[in-house]
């Protein structure tokens, strides 16, 4: 009977540690977003990033640092967007880690997929991302199973919907007169059909040289560009001098919600935005 009683007593801790909600973390507030509805009722996941600064360049602080030693899964697109949780993961063990530039579609090409990690950006692949996101989860945590697919299912078709929504935003509206300051757009312009006029900045915090400051003066002289489409995490010195020269609107577009509060609106709310902002450079 003692053995017994000090069976249970044991069992008890490992059942409940299975049947444990798990702490997520997910390092943007787009993914963060979707994520936050695919656990709807189950646990409210952590943000590492608020939106305001660009994960390129970041400088991990020691809060960034704890969120990620506390958490049970970590979700992050990649080195390529986010080189600066790459020391640290390698450090930590005993975590799920989802790195979403590890999920292909047919869609993308190597050359996106290596280059461009916004791939948040196009709704249908945000759907590909959530859903292995859900599959990841599910396997590590089974008795999550029923409320992640009920979930899920519900995300997906938001998600879709979305999607029809926005192809229908941009119907007869894809040449777009506008300069994109960076280079981050290619998933949105690439599924929209979108015709820009170019970028401004194709490095992330590297001002453009003078040659490439010319070729973009070049290109809104001979193009007659209507519009200067900037991301709010960054100020660049010489946007206000372009659009004083050539009588540019200067329209903000914004990959990261910064400014959305976060939830499971951020993502969609975030969209809806970026687009009216392309469709007003008509």
């Amino acid at each position: 009977m003692i053995r017994l009683i000090l069976f249970l007593f044991f069992l008890i801790p490992l059942a409940s540690h299975a049947e444990a909600q798990p702490r997520v973390l997910v390092t943007i507030k787009p993914v963060h977003s979707l994520v936050t509805a695919l656990l709807a009722g189950i646990t409210e996941p952590d943000l590492l990033l608020d939106g305001r600064l660009s994960p390129h360049g970041y400088q991990l602080r020691p809060s960034d640092a704890l969120k990620l030693t506390q958490a049970d899964v970590i979700i992050w697109m990649g080195p390529t967007l986010e080189d600066f949780i790459q020391k640290q993961l390698r450090q930590i063990s005993g975590k799920t880690i989802i790195q979403l530039t590890d999920t292909h579609h047919a869609a993308a090409s190597l050359a996106q997929l290596h280059t461009d990690p916004h791939r948040w950006l196009d709704p249908q692949l945000a759907l590909v991302d959530i859903q292995h996101i859900a599959g990841s989860l599910i396997s590590q945590y089974p008795h999550l199973k029923a409320k992640i697919s009920i979930n899920l299912k519900r995300l997906v078709d938001r998600l879709r919907k979305l999607d029809s929504e926005l192809i229908n935003t941009f119907a007869g509206k894809h040449d777009i007169s506008a300069m994109l300051y960076h280079d981050a757009w290619h998933y949105f312009t690439d599924h929209f059909r979108l015709n820009v006029h170019g970028i401004i900045n194709p490095v992330a915090h590297q001002q453009p040289g003078a040659r490439h400051l010319n070729i973009i003066i070049e290109t809104i002289e001979s193009r007659k560009t209507q519009c200067l489409l900037v991301e709010p995490q960054f100020q660049p010195r010489y946007i206000n001098t372009l659009k004083k020269k050539y009588q540019l609107k200067i329209l903000k577009i914004d990959p990261l919600a910064a400014s959305q509060p976060s939830g499971t609106e951020a993502y969609f709310d975030m969209m809806r935005a970026n687009a009216n902002a392309f469709v007003q450079c008509q």
